[in-house]
């Protein structure tokens, strides 16, 4: 958080000076942005913190759902950027990218942000329960905590929900995605040289991550004699620093010792990290040495990185590097088809959705869903206006005007 932020709470008596050390000493224990600690530590609230930026800083708020969102500038931001710090891409320039933040006063969250996408940045600000539910619903939601640990022969009941509809059996496949799904599905039947380390990789919403709990599943439902551990490269870093801190790292690189497959969601943060890429390249070697499968996604080839280390790009380039393309015409048709078996949803209303949402598979799921919800609550008969009004309201097409 910038300095002259801090000096305006004590300035205006919001925070007191051992309010402040408190939060910091929170935010050091618990990691997170410092204004986060504040807030959950009662000192200060979202309003209060959203009213300083506009009327002291001149940040103008934004409402998102009032927003059509350039597709073009999601591509910029890497998602564990937007997911660490709170940011939604709206539109580029020639020479500024556009985008909401939690806290434009944020350093750490403003150099990484400059450092991914090389262009003069414009911030707005926006609630965070708005910046919350736009990530979410663009990008997925994140892997339940439950989820990031070694497992074996872990019952299937205890599969966390969120991650039961993740199989093999209900992915789509098409030209788009042919490469990633077969090697996955070969990857979690055993290990293979030949496909270690594996990446897949796409832009958001593609179904990597589907993949990569796909392969987990797979695992635990046929009993292998396999220890995965699956986490988050967020989750990671958080992991790194605590031990660092507690002087457990012994520990830390224990966990890794006894697994036969590594899956980690989203390497993008490893990858923006000097400390975490060290020690995990160590980690990397050794489970690669030792025959131990290492599968990770990415929002980009690695090579496209520009903070991973030269080392650790020859290493995943050893490897087998899947990429997952937006959905063709007809995958975009079998999606939906998959999806609404037992709606009775007319054919060429499928066909209108498939035919003008051509970007994400998560974008074409949330208007697939806004449809059954139309079904479901509104006892009316599906027409091509209704399914067209939606579209509208999802900006996904323009409204008709006369002339």
């Amino acid at each position: 958080m910038d300095n002259s932020f801090v000096d305006t709470l004590l300035e205006l008596g919001i925070i007191t000076k051992q309010q402040l050390e408190t939060a910091i000493t929170y935010q050091w224990e618990n990691s997170g942005r410092l204004e986060e600690s504040l807030i959950k530590l009662g000192y200060f609230n979202e309003d209060i913190l959203l009213s300083l930026l506009e009327r002291k800083f001149g940040y103008y708020p934004l409402q998102l759902s009032e927003i059509k969102i350039d597709p073009e500038a999601t591509k910029l931001i890497p998602s564990w950027l937007v997911r660490r710090f709170l940011i939604v891409p709206l539109r580029q320039s020639n020479t500024s990218l556009a985008c909401i933040m939690m806290n434009p006063l944020d350093k750490e969250a403003m150099s990484q942000l400059k450092k991914a996408v090389y262009y003069d940045i414009l911030p707005f600000i926006a609630k965070k329960s708005d910046i919350e539910q736009f990530i979410s619903e663009n990008y997925g939601q994140k892997i339940p905590e439950e989820a990031m640990a070694v497992q074996s022969e872990r019952p299937k009941s205890e599969i966390p929900t969120l991650l039961e509809k993740y199989t093999f059996q209900n992915f789509v496949t098409g030209k788009c995605n042919d490469l990633a799904y077969s090697v996955a599905f070969s990857t979690a039947r055993g290990y293979s040289e030949e496909t270690n380390p594996l990446v897949i990789y796409s832009d958001v919403g593609m179904g990597k991550t589907h993949l990569l709990v796909a392969i987990w599943n797979y695992i635990l439902e046929h009993r292998q004699q396999r220890q995965i551990f699956f986490t988050s490269s967020e989750k990671f870093v958080n992991a790194l620093k605590e031990a660092l801190e507690t002087h457990k790292l012994t520990e830390f690189k224990e966990q890794y010792d006894k697994i036969d497959v590594l899956l980690i969601d989203d390497i993008g943060l490893i990858a923006g990290d000097e400390v975490a890429q060290q020690h995990f390249f160590h980690i990397f070697n050794d489970l690669h040495q030792n025959s131990k499968q290492i599968i990770v996604t990415s929002d980009r080839p690695p090579k496209e990185f520009p903070t991973l280390s030269d080392r650790l790009k020859s290493r995943f380039e050893g490897g087998l590097i899947a990429k997952i393309d937006p959905p063709d015409l007809e995958t975009r048709t079998a999606i939906l088809k998959s999806k609404v078996k037992d709606l009775n949803i007319p054919d060429e209303l499928i066909s209108l959705i498939a035919h003008e949402v051509s970007g994400n598979v998560r974008e074409l799921e949330g208007v697939l869903k806004e449809v059954i919800a139309y079904k479901k609550y509104k006892k009316e008969k599906l027409t091509k206006e209704i399914v067209e009004d939606i579209l509208i309201r999802r900006s996904v097409i323009k409204p008709y005007t006369d002339g």
